[in-house]
């Protein structure tokens, strides 16, 4: 998914959130929904943590050489 395709899918959700097609179903405002966005934002910084967590233990460490031990 590109980013211009998710970003029109976002407007559409909140579209759909705001303007439901349900006249009996909740109508939300602009700012509940941003309310909702503070904590999906916090969760999506916790899974970029996880996956940058899981990425350092794939990653083998490089034990630091200096130049002298190379060239020694």
């Amino acid at each position: 998914m590109t980013f211009k395709e998710a970003y029109t899918s976002l407007k559409l959700l909140y579209k759909n959130l705001m303007f439901p097609k349900n006249e009996n179903a909740k109508k939300w405002t602009i700012a509940e929904i941003d309310q909702l966005d503070v904590h999906f934002f916090y969760e999506l910084m916790d899974e970029f943590d996880l996956l940058e967590e899981r990425e350092k233990q794939q990653v083998p460490q490089v034990k630091e050489r200096f130049l002298a031990e190379v060239w020694g």
